[in-house]
């Protein structure tokens, strides 16, 4: 039987795995001194080799002739690890066995020793699954746990795991593989499966890859068996629906000339010639986050966009990749994404200069009016300044999926007032972006993450009459009743 790419190349020593030295440096380091712990977390984002490590360091630290912290390959344990038949190492996907009684029954086990092994290994994916009833139980065996048991847990989501057992735990955190590091892994392993490939097919299966290995090793499978072994650029391009720069350039072009007309052609003609609307999207929205980047750096941007406007560009193209993504007519949405683009101008044809007092113009299909909150002429009772507010924009910043919320909230400043957190801007744009539930949702949880207590969201509003009690008085205790945020201009 055939057995795909990613299956028959996972690493099964850590000199082979892609782009993770600062993790698999330090667990070697441990396995050579003999000073292992008890609970690992390995945390990133998918294909990025947790899982394949989590099973290179159990079978490393059983290993009977471990050479420089790498297992050897050749003794039975790392035979029978191979062949999986090891039963002393054992993989738990907490996706499909997230109950208490699946924990309580691996608490049972645990207190055993090994059939063979030195350690008994439990390597526990997607951990972040668990149920709160599993994880109170899991807490009972990582406080005192077994002198033979090592628990590796794996997690693509962090922030859902509670603090109790993050803090028991040695976290490795898994970067996204650099595109380059993907390529050199692909061009590798085509030379031992003996498949031709060219140079800038190598460079878009790695982009189309978004950091992932696995999921570059799965795309070179399929054009693979597409291109029978000789793999080019144009097939690559076809099976991926990818347009290319110069085809998406005309399109932006056409966007600034506020064409709708040739746009909806455009669209047309890409929807005829099979082009996968969705990729077509997401190139379209990687278009203008180079555009945001370099406005954001000082440099010069085509149509004279402001960093607002390209903002309001991008959160208008990301929820249309939504709706495509949530099951709606991809070719529909493509279509009111132009219009809607193609709405935003001015009387020179161009999307709108902003002031500061303006926001980028709504598109043809107004957004609800925003009142933009008001500085409060004296703070509300049990208000303070929210201490941890700077330290929260730092860590906005560094997520890749939240650049332009950071940029709509970093002049902002943050109150605390009972459990809501008060954020005060000038920006109306600040409003907007929290009106989109997702963002509400992650500043949440970065704010957890950074407090370990959690804050629902609201308005800095300004008390209108003085003399009578605070409007947020009211705001927050309606609010309370039902653990909500505070309405900020849209559907909570």
């Amino acid at each position: 039987m055939y057995k795909a790419l990613y299956r028959k190349w996972r690493p099964k020593y850590f000199k082979d795995v892609v782009g993770q030295s600062h993790v698999t440096e330090t667990l070697k380091s441990e396995i050579e001194k003999n000073k292992i712990s008890h609970a690992y977390l390995f945390t990133g984002s998918r294909g990025t080799g947790k899982t394949s490590s989590a099973k290179i360091f159990a079978k490393a630290v059983n290993c009977l002739n471990p050479k420089g912290g790498e297992p050897c390959g050749k003794c039975e344990i790392c035979t029978e690890f191979d062949n999986d038949n090891l039963i002393d190492i054992l993989e738990i996907d907490a996706a499909s066995n997230n109950g208490v009684e699946n924990i309580r029954s691996m608490r049972e086990e645990v207190v055993f020793a090994p059939a063979k092994c030195k350690y008994r290994v439990y390597i526990v994916d997607e951990v972040h699954m668990l149920s709160t009833g599993a994880f109170n139980a899991f807490l009972k065996v990582l406080e005192e746990p077994p002198a033979h048991v090592i628990f590796i847990l794996a997690t693509t989501e962090a922030h859902k795991i509670p603090l109790t057992i993050l803090s028991r735990c040695q976290r490795f955190d898994f970067y996204r593989i650099k595109n380059e590091d993907i390529a050199k892994r692909l061009e590798y392993i085509c030379k031992k499966e003996k498949i031709k490939i060219d140079e800038n097919s190598l460079k878009l299966i790695s982009s189309a890859a978004d950091g992932a290995m696995r999921d570059a090793l799965s795309i070179l499978d399929q054009c693979s068996n597409v291109c029978a072994d000789n793999i080019k650029e144009d097939s690559v391009k076809n099976l991926l629906g990818i347009s290319g720069a110069n085809y998406i350039n005309k399109l932006v072009e056409l966007i600034f000339e506020n064409n709708i007309s040739k746009c909806l052609e455009f669209i047309q003609d890409s929807y005829s010639k099979s082009k996968n609307m969705a990729r077509l999207c997401e190139e379209i929205m990687e278009h203008f986050r180079n555009l945001m980047i370099q406005k954001a750096q000082g440099e010069q941007t085509p149509a004279d966009l402001t960093l607002d406007n390209i903002i309001f560009f991008l959160d208008t193209i990301q929820n249309t990749y939504k709706n495509i993504n949530s099951g709606a007519d991809p070719k529909l949405e493509m279509e009111i994404l132009a219009v809607k683009l193609c709405s935003i101008k001015n009387k020179n044809n161009k999307p709108q200069e902003n002031t500061k007092e303006k926001v980028a113009p709504p598109p043809s299909e107004p957004l609800p009016e925003i009142k933009k909150p008001e500085i409060l002429e004296t703070k509300p009772q049990n208000e303070n300044s929210f201490e941890f507010w700077p330290q929260i924009l730092g860590e906005l910043a560094k997520e890749k999926g939240l650049k332009s919320l950071y940029i709509a909230l970093k002049d902002s400043q943050a109150y605390k007032n009972k459990n809501y957190i008060l954020i005060d801007s000038d920006k109306s744009i600040a409003f907007e972006h929290l009106r989109n539930s997702e963002h509400r949702s992650s500043l949440k949880n970065i704010i957890f993450k950074i407090t370990g207590k959690h804050y629902n969201l609201g308005p800095y509003v300004k008390n209108e009459e003085k003399g009578k009690n605070d409007p947020l008085d009211s705001l927050i205790n309606d609010a309370q009743k039902n653990n909500i945020d505070i309405n900020i201009g849209g559907k909570n």
